[in-house]
C-alpha cells in the first residue's frame, strides 16, 4: 500500500514558532496523506513532541493512553503580558530576585500539585459558546473564563538565576502551562511569563524514543517517516481476527464476547492493522464503537 494511503501513527519534535496545525499541514502535504491529526495541541512559541496520525487512525485518539504529558519550562518572573508569555509585550512589574522567594516558591510548588482548579489563558483554543477564546480576546469582547479541573504531579523546581527559574511538571491532558506559571506567580506576591515551554512526553512516549522525528529539516530529507509501533500507545485489550471475521465487523455486525477476553473496549486487529474498536453490548455481545474498514483492499 502507498504511503499516502497508510494509516499510522508519527512522534514527531514542532518547532517553535510554527502552529501545530502548521505541522500537520506541512506532514499532510509532504507525503500527501488524505487526513492528518494531533493529539493535544502546543502553544506557537512551545516546542516539543507532538502525537500524529494518519487517515483512519485519527479516529482513534480517545482511546490512547496520553492522559499526562511532561513539560519542562522557564518562567520570567516580575513580568506579564496579555498573551502570558513572551509572544505579545511584555511589561515589568517589579525587579525581583528568586533567592529570597525560594521558600514561598517551594510552598507554591506544593500548592499547585494534585488535584487542583485552573483558569485558561484567554489566548487559548477553549471553545465558550461555541467560540473559541483566542477570538474573544482579539475582538476584545468579554468573556467569563471557565474554571476547569486539572492534575499537576511531579512539580519541580529545576534552577534558577535571578528573575528566571526552570521548572518541570508532569500534567493531565487540557493542563494549561502558561496558568500554571502564572498561578505560581501569584503565590509569592508576584507576576511571571512563560518565556521557553517544551513538551518532552506524552503519555509513555518520550523525545528519546528511536523513531521520533525531529526537526523539520529531518521529514524534508525522509521519503519514508518511520510509524511508531501503534500497540505502545494503547492501554486497552487487543484481540487478533482472521480474514473471516472482517465480513461482520466492515458490516457493523455485533460479535460474540467469547471472543474477547475481558470487559471493556477492545481493539481488533488483522495483520498488523487496526480495523475496529468494540465495547460490551451484553453479556452475549460486543458492539462496534469505531469500525475502520469498509471494504477489502489487498495491500
Amino acid at each position: 500500500m502507498k504511503l499516502e494511503n497508510q494509516s499510522d501513527f508519527y512522534l514527531l519534535y514542532k518547532p517553535n514558532s510554527w502552529t501545530s496545525q502548521d505541522l500537520c499541514t506541512f506532514f499532510k502535504k509532504k507525503y500527501k496523506f488524505k487526513k492528518v491529526g494531533h493529539s493535544g495541541t502546543l502553544d506557537p512559541s512551545a516546542e516539543g513532541l507532538m502525537l500524529i496520525a494518519t487517515n483512519k487512525y485519527t479516529k482513534l485518539f480517545d482511546y490512547i493512553d496520553n492522559t499526562h504529558k511532561t513539560y519542562e519550562f522557564e518562567a520570567l518572573f516580575g513580568f506579564e503580558s496579555e498573551t502570558n508569555d513572551t509572544d505579545s509585550e511584555l511589561v515589568e512589574i517589579e525587579s525581583i530576585n528568586l533567592e529570597s522567594k525560594l521558600e514561598e516558591l517551594d510552598k507554591g510548588i506544593s500548592g499547585l500539585t494534585g488535584n487542583i482548579k485552573q483558569v485558561p489563558p484567554i489566548y487559548s483554543a477553549i471553545k465558550v459558546k461555541g467560540k473559541r477564546l483566542y477570538k474573544y480576546a482579539r475582538q476584545e469582547k468579554e468573556v467569563e473564563l471557565p474554571i476547569r479541573d486539572v492534575a499537576v504531579n511531579n512539580f519541580k523546581l529545576i534552577s534558577y538565576e535571578g528573575n528566571k527559574a526552570k521548572f518541570i511538571a508532569t500534567v493531565s491532558k487540557g493542563t494549561y502551562i502558561r496558568s500554571l506559571i502564572v498561578d505560581l506567580a501569584k503565590s509569592i506576591g508576584t507576576k511571571a511569563v512563560a518565556s521557553s515551554i517544551n513538551r518532552i512526553e506524552i503519555g509513555n512516549l518520550s523525545k528519546k524514543n528511536s523513531n521520533v522525528i525531529k526537526n523539520i529539516e529531518q521529514l524534508e530529507r525522509t521519503n519514508t517517516p518511520e510509524p511508531l509501533d501503534w500497540r505502545i500507545l494503547f492501554d486497552i485489550p487487543i484481540i487478533s481476527v482472521q480474514d473471516d471475521v472482517l465480513k461482520d465487523i466492515k458490516n457493523g455486525n455485533f460479535l460474540k464476547s467469547s471472543l474477547f477476553g475481558s470487559d471493556g473496549p477492545h481493539i481488533i486487529e488483522n495483520k498488523n492493522s487496526i480495523v475496529a474498536i468494540y465495547e460490551p453490548y451484553n453479556e452475549n455481545k460486543f458492539k462496534p464503537q469505531k469500525v475502520l474498514i469498509w471494504k477489502f483492499t489487498k495491500n
